[in-house]
């Protein structure tokens, strides 16, 4: 499993313990019922969309359709620094380090809020669901009963009736 393109640090969105999932690690439906399933499990979830010019999307999954564009609301936008500003700040950390083996740079995002946004599926490279800990139970005990529920409708339909004529 890959890491996600650009961690949110735990001070973004009010500190919030979060448990990511990545889609890349979820399992393909077979079919068109199975997908509407999945997409509606989906739907008003936190998502975080990394796309191919390097930015990250974080908003509520509202919709999609046949291209695979996404809509989502209350949307912020991260972007990575500049490659010039990047450069110049390992050049100050190698200059201000005698470690040779520190080379690695930590800099901020810089971030905007959007609101309603497009994100066309041509440019998506990754997303990822954001779940909390009080919404994984809550999905684990919906599946638990939904795969009760199956196991009664089997049983039920495996049972004979006996009709005696006379």
């Amino acid at each position: 499993m890959q890491p996600p393109l650009f961690p949110l640090s735990r001070n973004n969105h009010r500190g919030r313990s979060k448990a990511i999932m990545n889609y890349d690690a979820l399992p393909t439906p077979s079919s068109k019922p199975e997908a509407t399933d999945f997409l509606q499990t989906l739907l008003n979830k936190n998502l975080r969309v990394g796309t191919t010019d390097g930015r990250m999307f974080w908003g509520s999954f509202k919709c999609t359709d046949s291209d695979c564009n996404l809509v989502l609301q209350h949307t912020y936008e991260y972007r990575p620094p500049p490659l010039a500003q990047l450069q110049s700040a390992a050049a100050a950390a190698a200059a201000a380090s005698s470690d040779p083996q520190s080379k690695k740079v930590v800099m901020d995002m810089t971030s905007r809020y959007l609101g309603l946004v497009v994100v066309p599926g041509q440019y998506i490279t990754k997303i990822e669901v954001e779940e909390f800990a009080s919404q994984l139970k809550a999905t684990e005990r919906k599946q638990q009963q939904q795969s009760q529920q199956q196991q009664q409708q089997q049983q039920q339909q495996t049972t004979t009736h006996k009709v005696e004529i006379s």
